[in-house]
């Protein structure tokens, strides 16, 4: 299992890069070859050594699963051009949400989808369990998916520093901000927030379950996830970098429907209620500074969690994805 040691390494340095990243961009501009940028650029090495090596002797994971990280690999290194062109474009580095961004979110979701994959063919004979890595497979493709939700998380702190005179940013990224409220929150507006942090909590808890046939791997990947950005928001601050919001509240969604022991629209109603309410009485209260909520988002927030656990089961397993009985 060293290989997949190795994997799950290279996907922690992109993920503490790319952290880091989106922290260092709430403080500086744009730049190519900035540390954290290198930090990430380890990360994507060792995995593409990993990957070199699987092409050379195929030992551990079958051929469809090292093309799926191969597309991942090639789609990646499309999007580095793409982005430095926007960038010296548009000049600033402050939204996730830009469209050569999602390039980078896209490329790396496949590359842990197949490096998972992998994992769980070679294991296949094995019961999953959350102490196996599957629940870091998970972490990290939540971490993807949820990585847009940093310009939401870092901004709300950083506009609550600019607005009360407080702000760590750079004299240059100060200069280029006249619509703080816009920028800092990358013009995207606050609805989608909710929204999008139940869909893809949502769609990673219940595919895991249904491929893993498992309740407790959702709910311990969502909590390494959250204790990870515990951990880098004590580290940004103690080096005086921008801070972000910590989605405590994306545990009671996995957390749901292991209490409840089915992916039905049920827990995916009580899970993204009791997300939305639990940010929002944090957000209302003062207890913690949040991305901006307003209540009525609480509809199409919880909408998407009925649907999620609705759809889903209706896509149908590749015979090499399915395990003796489905539960969903």
């Amino acid at each position: 299992m060293k290989y997949y040691r190795l994997w799950v390494l290279a996907f922690l340095l992109k993920f503490i890069g790319s952290a880091w990243d989106a922290s260092y961009h709430f403080k500086y501009l744009f730049e190519e070859y900035s540390i954290p940028h290198i930090v990430n650029f380890i990360g994507f090495a060792l995995g593409g050594y990993l990957l070199f090596k699987e092409w050379r002797k195929s030992q551990f994971m079958d051929h469809f699963s090292r093309n799926l990280i191969t597309i991942g690999y090639v789609l990646f290194l499309i999007g580095i051009p793409l982005d430095f062109t926007y960038h010296i474009a548009y000049g600033i580095d402050l939204t996730t949400w830009s469209p050569t961004h999602f390039i980078y979110y896209i490329a790396t979701s496949i590359m842990i989808f197949g490096v998972w994959r992998g994992y769980y063919q070679l294991t296949q004979d094995v019961e999953p369990t959350w102490k196996s890595m599957h629940t870091w497979f998970a972490m990290f493709l939540l971490e993807c998916f949820l990585f847009p939700n940093m310009q939401q998380e870092n901004g709300a702190i950083s506009y609550d520093q600019y607005i009360h005179g407080k702000s760590i940013a750079s004299p240059e990224i100060l200069a280029l901000i006249s619509n703080p409220a816009s920028q800092i929150f990358g013009g995207i507006p606050e609805w989608v927030y909710p929204i999008y942090s139940v869909l893809m909590v949502s769609l990673l808890t219940v595919f895991t379950i249904r491929i893993c046939r498992d309740f407790t791997i959702p709910v311990m990947g969502t909590a390494l996830y959250i204790l990870i950005r515990f951990i880098f928001k004590g580290v940004f601050f103690a080096v005086g970098y921008p801070t972000s919001y910590v989605p405590i509240t994306f545990l009671f969604i996995p957390l749901i429907y292991l209490l409840f022991r089915k992916t039905n629209w049920k827990a995916g109603l009580v899970g993204s209620l009791l997300y939305f309410l639990g940010v929002f009485a944090i957000h209302t209260l003062g207890i913690l500074i949040t991305p901006p909520l307003v209540l009525w988002e609480v509809v199409p927030a919880v909408l998407a969690g009925v649907l999620v656990p609705v759809i889903v089961p209706l896509i149908k397993l590749t015979p090499s994805l399915k395990r003796a009985k489905s539960i969903v």
